[in-house]
């Protein structure tokens, strides 16, 4: 049977009159006590004054159920929220929301069991976000999602993060395509690094930017690189960086993202990584190959939806099931193995074609045709621990990222600018069985990252209300329902920290990046 609006009422008949329970949530303690009530209707037992009224008002419009059913319900709610009454957690109000929740999240429960457990869930964490956004200088808020019914214990084993998260394999052979820059913004050339590569064609700084892929071969030339490079940026007049913009970039709000998906039931969130980042990389060769009166009746189309119709959405569904030599499926992966194997593959096919179904199954690309340009020819790499790498990368197109996203509070991000005290600090020991290294010369294991997401800009929030104003622009596989549309924004900081525990971004955000470059 599904449970619905009606059948809530009849939560005191799973519940033991002796039950306590507790959420300890940011020094906010609650105690959900199920105390042992009479049969007097609830609204004659209540204290005079305006909350009487209020009260009695709501539980006169509750669908008629069995007497001692319905007062021990709201018997339940009153004593649980006593203590939280200057907060304004009066039973009915709570039973409003909650029910509110239900709704627009189209929830349904298999019987009253599920549904009072699921309530309770909902509430202790209704008191997390409430605590969290009562707080004076908070850079973030939180909000409700679709998440709201989960512990943060289930929502990680969902979404495989923390101790459920994939073991990351340590890979001595992989060698990493870095794309390089200059500390001090110049773009570094051939002959800087004692290459003896020199080149007479002079290539405009407004288009390299200040970086630069990782030494070409002998047989290559500056011409080449500086070609492959005009390639991946857009560089119509429209958008070209002068001295006098913000240092900003926003992939977003330029109208060339996909669109948010929802990874589900399944640790995928590798592949929604990679697949975001082939189809930006995608729509930017789309545009770059367009006249300039063809770009500028595209740029005319975006809209307020920032999107300008380039986007050809990809099958995660593809990744999963198909790139198995370093992937785990639902149980993890990384992107810059994933753009690796695609360079031996012959392209992804839409998702239309190939739907995403939120379990591993067997590999049906012959069955479809790849979408014309989804071929990877290679990828390039990061550096990592690099605040401006990261943002010369961005000039380029969207990263994807691994970071760590086993907060508490990241299950109910709702808007500003995340930042948690040791959020991405090193928790291993070199040497210690849970120690991961995968660079060269690497001084400290890697942060516990736990998620594949797709960084798509940088900026500024001057209307911040806290010191924290700057960021990086995320892309998230957790539904629109989650932070702003689907996105967040996580701390950036100007100056990388020194200390190698703690150096490697915000929540980890500068451990593990990576781009495609399509064929």
């Amino acid at each position: 049977m599904i449970i619905r609006k009606s059948a809530l009422l009849l939560l005191s008949t799973v519940v033991s009159p002796s039950t306590a329970y507790f959420a300890q949530v940011n020094n906010a303690h609650v105690e959900f006590i199920a105390a042992s009530v009479d049969n007097t209707d609830p609204t004659t037992s209540q204290s005079q004054g305006a909350s009487k009224n209020s009260a009695a008002e709501t539980t006169d419009n509750r669908p008629s159920l069995q007497h001692n059913t319905a007062s021990s319900l709201w018997a339940v709610l009153e004593n649980a929220l006593e203590s939280k009454s200057d907060m304004g957690y009066a039973a009915p109000k709570i039973m409003e929301l909650f029910e509110e929740w239900v709704t627009q999240f189209a929830k349904e429960y298999e019987g009253v069991k599920e549904k009072s457990q699921r309530m309770l869930i909902w509430l202790e964490n209704h008191v997390l976000i409430e605590t969290h956004n009562a707080e004076k200088d908070v850079s973030f808020t939180l909000g409700h999602n679709e998440y709201s019914d989960l512990t943060h214990v289930e929502f990680k084993e969902r979404m495989k993060l923390g101790e459920f998260a994939s073991e990351l394999i340590n890979r001595e052979e992989k060698v990493f395509n870095f794309l390089e820059y200059d500390d001090e913004g110049g773009v570094i050339t051939e002959e800087d690094e004692g290459e003896g590569v020199q080149s007479s064609v002079e290539v405009e700084v407004s288009e390299l930017s200040n970086y630069r892929l990782r030494g070409p071969t002998s047989s290559d030339s500056a011409v080449v690189v500086a070609e492959e490079r005009k390639l991946q940026t857009p560089v119509d007049p429209a958008n070209a960086p002068t001295a006098s913009d913000k240092d900003e970039k926003d992939w977003h709000t330029d109208g060339f993202m996909g669109p948010i998906r929802q990874q589900g039931m399944c640790g995928a969130c590798w592949s929604f990584s990679a697949i975001g980042a082939i189809e930006v990389a995608m729509a930017i060769d789309t545009y770059n190959a367009m006249s300039p009166d063809e770009k500028q009746g595209t740029l005319m189309k975006k809209g307020a939806k920032n999107d300008l119709g380039l986007v050809i959405p990809l099958s995660e569904q593809n990744l999963i099931d198909c790139d198995t030599l370093h992937e785990k499926g639902c149980n993890g992966g990384l992107m810059t193995t994933t753009f690796e194997e695609e360079e031996i593959r012959k392209g992804i096919c839409s998702e239309v074609d190939y739907p995403y179904l939120q379990t591993q199954g067997t590999c049906s690309s012959a069955l479809c045709a790849p979408v014309p340009g989804s071929k990877v020819k290679d990828h390039v790499d990061v550096v990592p621990r690099k605040t401006d790498a990261l943002k010369s990368a961005l000039k380029v197109k969207p990263v994807t990222a691994a970071m760590v996203a086993s907060d508490p509070m990241f299950q109910f991000y709702k808007e500003g600018i995340y930042q948690v005290d040791g959020c991405g600090k090193v928790t291993q020991e070199m040497g210690s069985m849970g120690c991961n290294v995968l660079y060269e010369d690497q001084d400290t294991c890697l942060p516990d990252i736990n998620h594949g997401v797709l960084v798509v800009g940088y900026g500024k929030d001057d209307t911040a209300t806290t010191d924290l104003k700057t960021f990086f622009k995320v892309k998230n596989s957790w539904g629109d329902s989650w932070g702003e549309g689907g996105y967040f924004r996580l701390a950036r900081y100007e100056t990388d920290p020194t200390d190698p525990m703690s150096n490697w971004g915000e929540c980890a955000i500068l451990t593990l990046l990576s781009y495609p470059v399509m064929e």
